[in-house]
């Protein structure tokens, strides 16, 4: 059981510490020093500290209980047996992220400037700087276990370098599309497209048919 805050007067000062746990370790605070210049006062003020260290071993109380049960609820979540319908949503979302890469292919941060002769020391500077341009986006690459980072799928990229027609799909969509669901898009079949195409089919022979897709589509994921 740990302690409270306590309170001490000592002359006309009235010294107030933090609470503290079992283990002599203090919480994140400040140690005041109250001046009480009116005896009344200070017998009124005296009076109230039991009122006051009670308030403190609840609300400290209450505190920790919350944090337990976000805890709990964080270890329940990822304890839970996914269902049938859940696993097999995430099988076929795996496979399709599986085929985009492995149908078009992908690039590193390293591999884009070293293709580009980037002299940055930081080799991932060129990709993220094109990136917060919103001239290319990434993806997390699926295999965790192997490569804790992000990659870029290759059809963005003409001789390495972004594709005019990414950056104006980009900036229609905005932030309503995650990394992940803007690489379906651009390898899905669109209606929006002649013959139904895939937006990636057409990046640098009908770019404008393309931009004018993502504009109708990101005005649908508004509404």
């Amino acid at each position: 059981m740990g302690k409270a805050a306590s309170a001490t007067l000592q002359g006309d000062l009235l010294s107030v510490q933090p609470y503290r746990d079992d283990r002599g370790q203090g919480t994140p605070g400040r140690t005041f020093l109250l001046e009480v210049k009116d005896a009344a006062l200070s017998s009124v003020l005296m009076s109230s500290l039991s009122m006051l260290d009670r308030l403190l071993v609840e609300k400290t109380s209450a505190v920790r209980e919350r944090h337990m049960e976000e805890v709990v609820d964080f270890m329940t979540k990822r304890m839970l047996v996914p269902s049938t319908v859940e696993l097999d949503m995430a099988q076929r979302l795996a496979t399709r992220h599986a085929r985009v890469l492995n149908e078009f292919g992908y690039f590193t941060a390293e591999q884009l400037a070293d293709a580009n002769r980037s002299q940055a020391g930081n080799r991932a500077a060129l990709a993220d700087n094109w990136r917060k341009r919103r001239q290319i986006f990434a993806v997390p690459h699926p295999e965790k276990t192997a490569r804790e980072r992000d990659v870029y799928p290759a059809f963005q990229f003409e001789e390495h370098k972004p594709i005019k027609a990414v950056h104006d799909v980009l900036e229609a969509f905005g932030a309503h599309k995650a990394p992940w669901k803007q690489a379906l898009w651009f390898t899905s079949n669109n209606g929006w497209l002649p013959g139904n195409a895939r937006p990636v089919d057409l990046l640098t022979t009908d770019s404008q048919a393309v931009i004018a897709a993502a504009k109708r589509d990101a005005e649908g994921s508004a509404a």
